[in-house]
């Protein structure tokens, strides 16, 4: 009975074990490199060409600042950074010139 009770604590430990992830979404680690991949997406998107968008990291958060010529513009950008898996807050701080 207690070999029982052993093998299923055991099995149980291993299934639970593999189940845990000490990353989040949340964390800046599981977010490590996000800034880059937002700066390259919104480099290749068109409707953004010809833009000084610059995406920086302070708390966790990616934050966008530069310059855009409208308020299009600004969302698109912000849309396109929460787009990018795993770039958690994307705080949008565009200036529309």
């Amino acid at each position: 009975m207690t070999k029982g009770f052993l093998a299923i604590g055991m099995v149980a430990g291993l299934y639970l074990h593999g189940c845990s992830d000490n990353r989040s979404v949340h964390s800046p680690v599981a977010r490590a490199g996000s800034a880059s991949d937002i700066q390259d997406k919104l480099a290749t998107t068109q409707a953004l060409r010809h833009t000084d968008i610059k995406v920086g990291t302070q708390n966790g958060k990616n934050i966008l600042s530069g310059v855009v010529y409208t308020k299009k513009q600004k969302f698109l950008a912000g849309s396109v950074a929460r787009s990018v898996e795993g770039s958690g807050i994307v705080v949008n701080r565009l200036v529309v010139q």
